[in-house]
């Protein structure tokens, strides 16, 4: 519990800080989290990036696409923001298919960037949405 808290705290100071605005995906009733999804300062001042992640017994009933169309919405409405990258693994063929339903364009293709939990190198496509190209949201 006094982990939880702490995640908590610290999400809550990030969020304040405009560091990171992490949310929760709930049900159509509210009564049962079914993922996450959030904005990361991770990029060029101008750009956010997003991640989401949606539990295994809920993928696939598009619960990540709404999210996804919602925040990228968000985030090209905010001032000083003129971009929105997602970084996805090339082998998560369904975390693919939303930057692409949401017209994001492939902007690269990072070879071995990052380690997977096993500690193997995984590559990593990364998709990018800007203000001129918000249109296809809608």
């Amino acid at each position: 519990m006094d982990q939880t808290r702490e995640l908590l705290a610290r999400g809550a100071k990030r969020f304040a800080e405009g560091e990171d605005f992490m949310y929760t995906i709930f049900d159509h009733d509210e009564t049962e989290v079914l993922g996450g999804a959030g904005l990361h300062r991770r990029a060029e001042a101008d750009c956010l990036e997003m991640g989401y992640w949606i539990r295994a017994d809920r993928v696939g009933r598009g619960y990540a696409t709404e999210a996804a169309r919602a925040l990228s919405t968000a985030a090209l409405e905010t001032r000083g923001i003129y971009r929105v990258q997602i970084d996805c693994d090339p082998r998560n063929q369904r975390s693919i298919r939303i930057p692409e339903k949401l017209g994001y364009q492939l902007l690269e293709l990072r070879t071995a960037n990052k380690v997977t939990p096993t500690g193997q190198p995984r590559d990593t496509m990364v998709f990018e949405l800007s203000r001129a190209g918000s249109a296809s949201l809608s």
